[in-house]
């Protein structure tokens, strides 16, 4: 007889417990999810066929309300409120990835063997998936999935290879046709690892996870390399996947091999498909742009070549300061400024075109992909401007940010289209005949008509084009000078 019964072992409070989750909003359930989760730990002892059951009930009734927290996350992914919403995702997976050991510790040899094995296996498979959702919330902090949680998922995979479990049909929706196996939910996770989720802003962080699982069914692992993109995942050491640059000759038979380049081909039907759409139900919520940049990066980071950098880095040392906002990179170039950011950044290397900065705070303003900043090099008092590429933090390490140079001179300039004038930064000399680069913000260089740019006591026509990339708060535009 089991002593001080957990409270959702009585079927009205577990009853009334997922109707509150079903009905509150997204935040509030999350967080009284967690609590329940938790509780197992330590609030009362259950038979571990309950507690299955009862983590299984509560993994499902989040979904609808992780669904909800990540599209209020991406509504607004820099904002103060998204903090809170990113830290519930990963708390929540957190939560539940620890609920699910518990589980699997408590299978050994508990309950009668057939029931075991059958319920092993759905409690392996339904670890590995949580450990894909936490890697997702881990990458829109610009971190990695914790090493714990890489090797709990491996070892599921590999203790559901040894008993020749990896491939069973598992149902994962109750009352729906659902399925999935270990083997399908593990290569997802693997997938999202070589994706190089760094170099992603948060909403293509998100249409890479629904790629992946647009993509799960043709996605696959083998113990036999074959010529190609390779991803090699040792199931021995359990050491997250690394790209394959030669097939061995004699592989290990604790080696895995993913070979995402098989899909690649699929990925450039789906954007031609997108291309001709007016809306994709399967990623719903995203911006079709952001889908379709999301699969060329796929294509690059998946493709039989790995991606080769353009130009050579050089270890280089110094203090620089970086300064976000449109307004204020204005004003620091104009000289206008009151204040100018402290230099609390380090240069850790270059190359012709960019540069890597680190520093032991994140600094969240700074530390996202697709940003605009401007960064104060050496003591010549000389601005340039640079859009940031990668980001990669650690709560240990602190953040490392990958700069691409945008412009090395860049100056303010006042624009005007005859009935309205503004600021912006104009990227590169203005000679007749050729094209600038102009950044402002959104929506004020129209690409009809012509706009006249005073620099200094200079005026200059231009004529407005496309956009050439956009972010939080800006747009960087191509204009002819006239």
């Amino acid at each position: 007889m089991v002593q001080n019964a957990h409270p959702l072992l009585h079927q009205d409070t577990l009853a009334q417990t997922l109707t509150e989750i079903a009905t509150n909003a997204a935040p509030t359930a999350i967080v009284e999810l967690i609590r329940w989760l938790d509780s197992f730990h330590y609030e009362a002892e259950l038979p571990v066929s309950d507690l299955a059951r009862l983590v299984v009930s509560l993994d499902e009734a989040a979904q609808p309300q992780l669904r909800q927290a990540a599209g209020l996350y991406l509504s607004n992914a820099f904002g103060s409120r998204s903090v809170r919403y990113k830290a519930l995702g990963r708390d929540f997976y957190a939560s539940l990835g620890r609920a699910y050991d518990l589980v699997l510790a408590g299978l050994q040899g508990e309950i009668a063997p057939a029931a075991q094995g059958s319920l092993r296996t759905e409690i392996l498979l339904r670890s590995v998936r949580s450990a894909a959702g936490e890697m997702k919330w881990a990458a829109f902090d610009y971190q990695g999935l914790p090493p714990e949680v890489w090797q709990r998922a491996g070892g599921a995979f590999r203790a559901a290879s040894a008993c020749g479990e990896i491939n069973t049909p598992i149902a994962i929706r109750e009352g729906r046709e659902t399925r999935s196996t270990i083997s399908r939910e593990f290569v997802r996770l693997v997938a999202l690892q070589c994706a190089s989720l760094d170099q992603l802003s948060p909403e293509r962080i998100e249409a890479t996870d629904k790629l992946v699982r647009y993509l799960q069914h043709s996605l696959e692992l083998s113990s036999v390399p074959v010529q190609g993109g390779l991803f090699a995942i040792d199931l021995d050491t359990l050491a997250p996947p690394r790209r394959c640059l030669s097939v061995p000759e004699t592989p290990s038979a604790d080696l895995r091999f993913f070979r995402p380049a098989d899909a690649v081909s699929m990925l450039d039907e789906l954007q031609q498909t997108l291309v001709e759409a007016a809306s994709a139900p399967a990623f719903a919520g995203l911006s079709l742009p952001s889908v379709t940049a999301t699969i060329r990066h796929l294509s690059r980071q998946w493709g039989a070549q790995p991606p080769m950098r353009q130009y050579r880095r050089h270890h280089v040392q110094g203090q620089l300061a970086l300064a976000t906002g449109l307004g204020f990179i204005r004003s620091l170039l104009s000289g206008e400024a009151q204040m100018r950011p402290a230099a609390a950044w380090t240069l850790m290397d270059a190359s012709r075109n960019g540069f890597g900065v680190s520093s032991a705070m994140m600094d969240p303003e700074v530390c996202r992909v697709g940003a605009l900043v401007g960064a104060h090099v050496g003591e010549t008092g000389r601005w340039i401007l640079a859009l940031v590429r990668r980001v990669r933090h650690c709560d240990d390490a602190g953040a490392t940010v990958g700069l691409q140079t945008i412009s090395s001179d860049p100056q303010q300039v006042i624009l005007d289209d005859g009935s309205r004038s503004w600021c912006g930064i104009l990227c590169d000399p203005a000679v007749r005949g050729r094209s600038v680069r102009v950044a402002c913000e959104p929506g004020f260089m129209r690409s009809d008509g012509q706009v006249f740019a005073r620099l200094g006591g200079r005026m200059i026509k231009l004529e407005p084009g496309r956009i050439l990339v956009g972010g939080p708060g800006y747009q960087i535009v191509s204009c002819n000078v006239a």
